[in-house]
């Protein structure tokens, strides 16, 4: 099943919605949503693909996902990288805690922008749900300002958090301009409840049809939580039929953790049925697992930061690090006795 060009399409189709329509080009190619970049994604030879949540924070050790995917983009000049982010996580997800921005400030001191309420009413809400992030943070400086100034572009807090997360990974050296997309998940979602409705002789069709008849879908209400509804209305499915929806960019291999490579039978047994019952050949995502290795002796807090963090009750952030490091991930550093394997092995896995 041949659809990365629709997918493509469709995603450039539907930028204009993920920004606002005053944004300068810069929001979209720090996205990597200009048509330079997708040009590049649609002639590539592979992808690679993960999967953060949509939050102005990533802590360690998460940060070492997207500084692997750099480094194995480093060793394949025609690999594209695809962020899938998460929009339909909620603000009392405390591995990510998107309700807040935890950053350093211009002199080094650990500060916190509250970005909305974690009361019983609210903290379930799902961050698409949330307004945007309307400029950088008090004491904001280097990469964490100009990420605000680019978050204040984004259609919602979700976008606002993809706006941040790029800015800020490129500083960290993780991924360069013109080789990294990042798409809300719920693009996927929404591509295949709209060729759902195609002809029914053509495949990516049928597959769609499939992927719905298995689907358990959840929308959003008018506060903001997820509610079970009809698949072909829903802006997420369940979890096996979302990690199905990876099909769609062809080939790709999915980085990610320990945890991810555990539920990844389940996830394959999802995209066997479909396959079965649609009659369509689609491929089957397949994990590499990301090392987990110690990441500080490149990036780790000074001892004043740590000791705020240890008060504050949370981890370091790659914000953090490029603060005190700059371009920390701009090196194979931790990773180098595993590159060469992955990038050899992983195909096929």
């Amino acid at each position: 099943m041949m659809v990365g060009e629709q997918l493509i399409e469709f995603v450039r189709s539907r930028r204009g919605d993920y920004v606002d329509p005053a944004a300068p080009e810069s929001a979209l190619q720090s996205l990597g949503l200009d048509d330079a970049t997708l040009a590049r994604w649609r002639s590539s030879t592979d992808v690679i693909a993960t999967l953060p949540h949509a939050s102005p924070n990533v802590f360690f050790p998460r940060v070492r996902v997207s500084w692997y995917a750099g480094r194995l983009q480093a060793r394949e000049p025609d690999t594209h990288h695809v962020r899938l982010c998460l929009t339909h996580v909620n603000l009392s997800d405390l591995g990510w805690r998107p309700y807040a921005w935890w950053y350093l400030d211009e002199r080094g001191d650990l500060a916190e922008l509250r970005l909305s309420t974690r009361n019983k009413k609210r903290k379930h809400a799902v961050v698409s749900s949330v307004g945007p992030i309307n400029g950088p943070p008090p004491g904001a400086s280097g990469a964490d300002l100009d990420a605000g100034n680019a978050a204040s572009w984004g259609r919602d807090h979700a976008v606002s958090s993809m706006l941040i997360l790029s800015t800020v990974e490129r500083a960290a050296g993780m991924s360069e301009s013109g080789r990294t997309t990042y798409v809300p998940f719920d693009e996927l979602v929404s591509f295949v409840r709209d060729r759902s409705d195609g002809p029914g002789s053509d495949p990516l069709t049928r597959w769609s049809k499939g992927v719905l008849a298995h689907a358990d879908g959840r929308r959003k209400g008018p506060d903001g939580r997820l509610r079970p509804c009809d698949p072909i209305e829903a802006d997420v499915f369940d979890h096996n039929s979302n990690m199905a929806l990876l099909s769609l960019l062809g080939d790709p291999r999915v980085l990610g953790g320990a945890k991810m490579t555990g539920y990844w039978p389940a996830v394959k047994s999802r995209v066997d049925a479909v396959r079965a019952d649609s009659g369509v050949d689609a491929s089957t995502p397949h994990p590499v697992e990301v090392p987990d290795v110690d990441l500080t002796p490149i990036a780790s807090p000074s001892f004043g930061v740590r000791e705020q963090l240890r008060q504050a009750g949370i981890e370091y952030s790659q914000s953090m690090a490029v603060h005190e490091h700059g371009r920390f991930a701009a090196t194979d550093g931790p990773f180098i006795d595993r590159l060469a394997e992955s990038v050899t092995n992983s195909k096929g896995s």
